[in-house]
């Protein structure tokens, strides 16, 4: 069975309520832990980045009530202690968020070793037509994975058997089970057929 571990998640949540991100802004720059950015004309997003022990993490607020938050590693259940980090930090600045929230997991990056060490990476990307393989600017060869007619995950497949595959989504209590379908379902369609 394949191995592999979260690379990085990132989730979306929905607030119901407006964010004044000019007077959040003002009030995190007295924060000498965390690095914030905020540049409406560039950009219509307040983004903060948080270090937390060994970990950062990119929180980017939108004015609409909308945040999205990356940089999770392995466990993604720790969104729920830096939405709690990030309710703390905000209550500082007298802005209070509402319990009540959409949590949405948008994209996870896993990155991972198949059952097979030696692929002959140059044929996939000959019999594939949407393939992408340039060894002098990368050493693995692109490949889409169709999970639905409507859902397409990128898998990067290294000579050795290692991977990085990009665009999962799913339900935050099921995630570990859809990956591990994803990762061998595509071992056992693909990778299998390309082992040497």
């Amino acid at each position: 069975m394949a191995e592999w571990k979260i690379s990085n998640a990132v989730f979306t949540l929905r607030f119901d309520t407006v964010f004044n991100l000019n007077k959040i802004a003002q009030k995190l720059l007295d924060y000498n832990s965390i690095f914030i950015n905020y540049e409406p004309e560039e950009f219509p997003g307040l983004i903060i980045k948080i270090k937390n022990h060994k970990e950062k993490y990119s929180i980017v607020m939108f004015r609409s009530g909308i945040i999205n938050i990356s940089g999770i590693r392995n466990d993604i259940n720790k969104i729920y202690s830096i939405i709690e980090l990030l309710k703390k930090l905000l209550k500082e600045c007298r802005v209070e968020l509402p319990n009540s929230y959409e949590i949405r997991l948008g994209n996870v990056v896993i990155s991972g070793k198949f059952d097979y060490t030696n692929i002959d990476i140059e044929k996939i990307y000959r019999d594939f037509d949407d393939a992408y393989y340039d060894p002098n600017q990368f050493p693995a060869v692109t490949v889409y994975y169709y999970v639905s007619d409507e859902y397409k995950v990128s898998f990067n497949i290294f000579k050795d058997g290692k991977f990085i595959c990009a665009g999962i989504k799913g339900d935050l209590n099921s995630i570990h089970q859809h990956i591990n379908e994803i990762v061998n379902s595509f071992q056992e369609n693909i990778i299998k057929k390309y082992a040497k």
